[in-house]
């Protein structure tokens, strides 16, 4: 046993299981892998393997449906009961057994046709009310629950995930907030506990103690007449009676809770962690218990199960980050080498709304079943060329520099980064900097030649003779036209230098960027007001984190927001701007341009032609996201 991390790393026996390890590989649903089959392809069968291969404890897949799948053209939804959609269930329960871990599966509590525990209730949309599921429709999922354990038994899984929290439909039921009903299941807590424990009670009579039964509850719902730390704990006596293990996580289904359910940088690392200490030290919770919640280093996961606040570590987005997180925490410095987790849920926001499942930070997880066949063996080494320190950039470079070849950075300043630098200065973007730095570590311990304070031209390059060169230039700030711009601090020179802001700030532009500039320099205590001629702040960001934004604004006093204001005129002190046909005025001592970035295209142009292979990356491509300009460097390292 590894004694860095023997605690994490001990095995423990659930029943007729013995786990080897205290690793929970949390469910993901994959709707963005699914292409309308019944059952799990070969994208979702290999992202839940992986996990097992990896070295996870427990692996818990996601995509069963309780009852018969109607294909809603949509979701993913595995059928469990219909015969020829379950061989591949059993072949990816057989699978995850190779590797030495356990199999489970997450049954999700989502009623079809708009049902919810009471009316009123919140859809898996978070804003759409629903209407009151009827007795006869909750015996028949009931039944479905039960069903679909006894299938996944007999196909070979080794436990099932209840997910019974966040205040998804189901676990609706279970709190004074969100069930009103009147009958017996509604009004009292032995009332509002009756289905749950109805659903359980149908499961164990179905599994006996042949599967493991974690159920995931919402410890505290953080929302005033919802479940309190107290309630929670009442609910996890009752639940624990049924279940191997309790999962204590936290928070509501709803916009401005979500960074504290899938916890984000607006919170300190691990913010979740003291409700399942809570739990284990309470001395009324017997069943194991899991913590959840943004846990991605092996040495708090290690403390947290050495001090005794948890029995389990779930991880979900860690592992999506750096799906080798385990080996290389086992077999080095984990602080070092794994790849860190900015927690910016476009893996979520990806597999859920979008139609490719995507990670900034790993350009490969999306791909990851294809790559064996797609990247061609590096035959020849190669002289590569990279411009620009940017993340994308030392990207390309690290890649190309794993690939064999020999390569050169070049960065114009004296110091790599590029656009994160910016991070360090930021309380909220603490995982962004720790994923800057582990770029540049990563770069300064490879081969790679590193010229800092070097502006390469495309005739230098040229001269050099090198076979491929990458340009990965990056972008400036947008300059609109309007009269007296030249008075504004563009948003990206104003980081590092906030105390020569005055205390009056304007910002022109709401995006993500104008509004995280804003945030920033609101929580200094600058009182800061934002223009933006679109109707809502923040559109370009991600649907989950700008819910996030949105909910921080919402708490800063020092925030003001002009929507619908287009600006049209800046003076040294002032901004003017148009709303509803009228023209205001706004005074300030700092004014700040956050109007969007654009491509340095002339730029990397520029050295197209000096090599037989020529690459753009990143944001002289065009201006986006962490996300592109990784992706963009590794396609191009990866192809040399």
């Amino acid at each position: 046993m590894n004694k860095k991390y023997q605690n994490l790393m001990s095995p423990i026996r659930i029943g007729k299981h013995m786990i080897k390890n205290r690793i929970i590989a949390a469910p993901v649903t994959l709707h963005s892998a699914s292409n309308g089959e019944t059952y799990p392809n070969e994208s979702a069968m290999d992202f839940f393997v992986q996990r097992a291969r990896a070295g996870a404890g427990i692996v818990v897949c996601a995509g069963a449906k309780l009852l018969p799948v109607k294909d809603d053209g949509e979701h993913a939804g595995w059928d469990l009961y219909k015969h020829n959609s379950m061989n591949s269930l059993a072949e990816l329960a057989e699978r995850i057994h190779f590797y030495g871990a356990k199999a489970s599966m997450e049954l999700i509590g989502i009623f079809d046709d708009g049902y919810v525990a009471s009316e009123g209730g919140l859809l898996m949309d978070m804003v759409t009310s629903g209407r009151e599921i009827p007795i006869s429709e909750m015996m028949r999922y009931k039944e479905g629950y039960a069903h679909c354990a006894e299938m996944l038994m007999n196909l070979g899984f080794d436990g099932i995930l209840l997910h019974f929290g966040h205040s998804i439909p189901i676990a609706q039921f279970l709190s004074p907030l969100t069930n009103k009903r009147t009958d017996k299941y509604g009004g009292s807590f032995e009332n509002r506990m009756r289905y749950l424990v109805e659903i359980l009670e149908a499961i164990r009579e179905k599994v006996g103690n042949n599967m493991i039964i974690e159920i995931r509850m919402s410890a505290n719902e953080f929302k005033e007449g919802g479940i309190d730390l107290e309630e929670g704990l009442k609910i996890a006596e009752v639940f624990q009676e049924y279940a191997d293990i309790v999962q204590a996580s936290c928070g509501m289904i709803t916009p401005d809770l979500m960074c504290r359910t899938h916890p984000c940088d607006f919170l300190p690392p691990n913010p979740n962690v003291y409700l399942a200490e809570s739990f284990k030290k309470s001395g009324r919770i017997k069943s194991l218990v899991t913590a959840i919640g943004a846990i991605g280093s092996f040495e708090d996961a290690e403390n947290i199960i050495a001090s005794g606040k948890a029995d389990f570590i779930a991880m979900s987005r860690a592992l999506i980050a750096d799906p080798n997180l385990i080996p290389k925490s086992l077999v080095g410095n984990a602080e070092d080498v794994v790849v860190p987790c900015i927690k910016c849920m476009r893996c979520h926001d990806s597999a859920v709304y979008g139609h490719f499942f995507q990670c900034s930070v790993n350009p490969t997880i999306g791909l990851m079943h294809r790559l064996d066949s797609m990247i061609k063996p590096s035959t020849e080494k190669k002289r590569v060329a990279v411009v620009g320190g940017g993340p994308s950039g030392m990207y390309a470079a690290l890649t190309a520099s794993k690939r064999g070849h020999d390569v050169t950075l070049y960065e114009k300043t004296n110091s790599l980064g590029g656009t994160l630098k910016f991070a360090t200065k930021v309380d909220f973007k603490y995982s962004l900097a720790k994923f800057m730095n582990y770029l540049i570590s990563q770069v300064e311990k490879s081969s790679i030649k590193i010229c800092l304070q070097y502006e390469a031209t495309p005739e230098q390059i040229r001269l050099k003779g090198y076979d491929v060169v990458i340009s990965s230039v990056g972008a400036e700030p947008l300059v609109p036209p309007i009269p007296g711009i030249e008075n504004c601090i563009h948003a990206t020179e104003s980081y590092g230098k906030e105390d020569r802001l005055g205390n009056n700030v304007v910002v022109i532009g709401g995006g993500q960027v104008g509004c995280e500039t804003s945030l920033h320099l609101a929580r200094l205590g600058k009182q800061v007001t934002v223009v933006e001629m679109r109707k809502e702040l923040a559109p370009d960001a991600s649907i989950t984190h700008r819910g996030d934004i949105m909910a921080e604004i919402a708490k800063e006093a020092n925030f003001k927001q002009l929507t619908e204001a287009k600006c049209t005129s800046v003076g040294k002190e002032s901004v003017t701007y148009e709303k509803e046909g009228k023209n205001h005025m706004l005074t300030a001592d700092s004014i700040i341009l956050a109007a969007g970035m654009k491509p340095n295209t002339v730029l990397s142009d520029s050295f197209a032609g000096t090599s037989d292979s020529y690459w753009a990356t990143g944001d002289c491509v065009k201006a986006r996201t962490v996300e592109m300009a990784v992706r963009e460097g590794y396609f191009a390292g990866i192809n040399i």
